[in-house]
C-alpha cells in the first residue's frame, strides 16, 4: 500500500533551489491533499535543525522527509553533508524513545533532475509505506 492509501502524513523540508516555481506547484498539492501534506522550503537543506524535524513529528508527522542537493553539488558546498548528518543525530534521538528511525528520510535529489516539488512529492506519495500511523496520534488526542 503506498503512503497517500495509507492515509500518511507527510511532512517535507526541502531547498527551495529545487523548484523556482516551488510556491506555486506545492500549493497545488496542498489544495488536493488538505493536512495531509506539508510543505517547508528551506535556503538549505542544512539549515535544517533536528529541534524542527522533531517538532513535526511532535505535530503528527507520519513521515518526515528532508530532500537534498547531492553530496557535492550544494551551492553552500557542505550542506547536504550537514543535512545528512542532523537528520542521523534526529533519528538516533527518536529511536532512544521508542520511534522508528524510518520516520525521517533524506532523500538525495541530483542537479539533473527537474522535478517540481509537486511532482516529487507525489513520487514519495506512490512509495510503498514503511511506517505506519504515528503512536505520537494517540498520545496527542488523548491529550485533549
Amino acid at each position: 500500500m503506498n503512503q497517500k492509501d495509507a492515509g500518511l502524513d507527510i511532512t517535507i523540508f526541502f531547498c527551495q533551489r529545487f523548484d523556482k516555481d516551488q510556491d506555486t506547484n506545492r500549493r497545488a498539492l496542498e489544495k488536493e491533499l488538505g493536512s495531509k501534506i506539508k510543505f517547508f522550503p528551506l535556503p538549505c537543506s542544512g539549515r535544517i535543525e533536528p529541534l524542527h524535524l522533531m517538532r513535526a513529528l511532535e505535530t503528527g508527522a507520519d513521515k518526515v522527509y528532508l530532500l537534498a542537493c547531492q553530496e557535492g553539488a550544494c551551492r553552500y558546498l557542505e550542506g547536504s553533508i550537514r543535512a545528512r548528518k542532523r537528520l542521523a543525530y534526529t533519528q538516533g534521538l527518536i529511536e532512544e524513545i521508542g520511534l522508528e528511525g524510518e520516520r525521517l528520510e533524506l532523500i538525495n535529489v541530483t542537479p539533473e533532475n527537474h522535478m517540481t516539488i509537486d511532482e516529487l512529492a507525489r513520487e514519495l506519495l506512490a512509495r510503498e509505506a514503511t511506517v505506519s500511523l504515528s503512536p505520537i496520534k494517540a498520545v496527542i488526542s488523548n491529550e485533549y
